[in-house]
């Protein structure tokens, strides 16, 4: 999956579950968690002559952040552990167990090169990120138009709360 796949399922998984509860979600959390392990993990990858999936890609790193959250002051970094869970199930991460277990099946991470052609040309040959992408694109718009996030200020208002402004709200 790549960047909008990531985060408009990610936001729609979070929208829909925040349907079902009264409790308010930090949707900016939920955003940076559903690229989170991108941001952490592709640079080092790059920078170490690694693969591109390493230690923020791993079922350790989602524990801890859970485990974090725990803590009264920063129980909000819930919805970060919401984002990176949603990740990780949308890189279908149990198929490479070495680095979702990490490191119990041992300390090593592949090798691998950035190779941004190969990148581009999976975007285009293969259906289901297509689709991902296209999907997560709708949902950001629909979240957007749903939640009143129509003008700058809107997005500004959202970017600075975490959530919708309730006169924003259609």
């Amino acid at each position: 999956m790549y960047l909008l796949g990531h985060l408009g399922i990610g936001l729609g998984l979070a929208w829909l579950l925040s349907t079902r509860t009264r409790q308010p979600v930090d949707y900016r959390l939920v955003l940076l968690g559903a690229i989170l392990p991108d941001l952490v993990d592709k640079p080092l990858g790059f920078l170490l002559g690694l693969e591109a999936r390493l230690w923020a890609h791993t079922l350790l790193f989602l524990g801890i952040i859970v485990a974090v959250s725990a803590i009264p002051r920063v129980r909000g970094l819930v919805y970060l552990g919401f984002g990176i869970a949603t990740h990780l199930l949308l890189d279908l991460i149990w198929e490479q167990p070495w680095i979702a277990l990490w490191p119990v099946m041992g300390t090593a991470f592949p090798p691998g090169t950035l190779d941004v052609i190969a990148l581009l040309a999976v975007l285009w040959t293969n259906p289901v990120v297509l689709a991902g992408e296209l999907v997560g694109t709708g949902i950001l718009i629909a979240f957007a138009r749903s939640q009143g996030i129509t003008t700058w200020r809107a997005l500004v208002q959202f970017l600075r709360n975490g959530t919708p402004s309730p006169s924003s709200s259609v």
